[in-house]
């Protein structure tokens, strides 16, 4: 009976050791104590997540769902070309996890507003009320600064490392690829997940999609038809519509709760 209670006492005493494990909302990295980016930019596979709830919600012709829908016609603009991605670039599979594009800065909110309430639900069916103060949105200019920040040296050489490899999908100053180098065949947007993390471990930052920031009408980073120079971190590009060579992605906002 000693022993048992000895080894009861024990086992409770590792319990009382163990440390939680840290709170990281879906799909991010932790960038500060309450600051959390995505890993990468918004994929047409996440963009059809918030689109298929939307139509089963509201259904097929509502306008709810008619909103929710990128416009494809975006790579009919000039030095967008290729046709076939009006209709195959959003929908057909092989393209589901590349940046989604033709999305407004509206859509992009609405998007960030669904993905907070989703993810409150599925804190809440998992019995996670402590870490339900969380928002994500639009990162400000200054916080997306601060995550492109690391990967400023990327544009060195003409976007290109020691082995000639790129690390960035944005126009190249030469047409011939290296062996070796990753995506040189994007035609133009390259998989979310392509090239290489940032020491954030946050995929992207610059070339392959611009991406919006909170502030209304400014994108940053340059994308795949951007010249390297609109790829600098402090350079602020201007839009005012869908277009094929823009994306984003979202921070959260963790507030610690009371209980904490």
């Amino acid at each position: 009976m000693k022993n048992l209670f000895i080894a009861v006492l024990a086992s409770g005493l590792c319990l009382s050791f163990v440390k939680e494990k840290p709170f990281t909302p879906p799909g991010t990295v932790q960038i500060s104590e309450t600051l959390f980016a995505d890993e990468t930019e918004i994929s047409n596979f996440s963009w059809q997540e918030f689109e298929f709830w939307t139509k089963s919600i509201y259904g097929a012709n509502s306008k709810e769902h008619l909103a929710s829908l990128p416009d494809t016609l975006v790579w009919r603009e000039k030095s967008s070309h290729n046709e076939p991605y009006v209709q195959y670039y959003y929908r057909h599979p092989a393209y589901k996890n590349y940046p989604v594009v033709g999305i407004s800065y509206e859509q992009a909110q609405a998007f960030c507003k669904w993905r907070t309430e989703r993810v409150k639900t599925l804190l809440t069916i998992k019995k996670d009320f402590k870490h339900q103060n969380l928002e994500y949105r639009l990162p400000t200019k200054t916080e997306w600064e601060k995550l492109a920040e690391p990967s400023a040296t990327i544009l060195n050489n003409n976007g290109r490392n020691e082995k000639g490899i790129y690390l960035l999908n944005c126009p190249r100053i030469d047409t011939v690829p290296v062996k070796g180098s990753l995506y040189d065949n994007a035609d133009v947007t390259a998989p979310v997940k392509s090239y290489y993390k940032n020491s954030f471990g946050l995929y992207n930052m610059l070339g392959n999609v611009a991406e919006m920031v909170n502030e209304k009408g400014i994108c940053k980073g340059g994308g795949w038809k951007n010249q390297i120079e609109e790829c600098r971190i402090g350079k602020d590009m201007e839009y005012n519509k869908p277009n094929a060579w823009m994306g984003f992605r979202c921070v959260c906002v963790v507030k610690k709760s009371e209980n904490n």
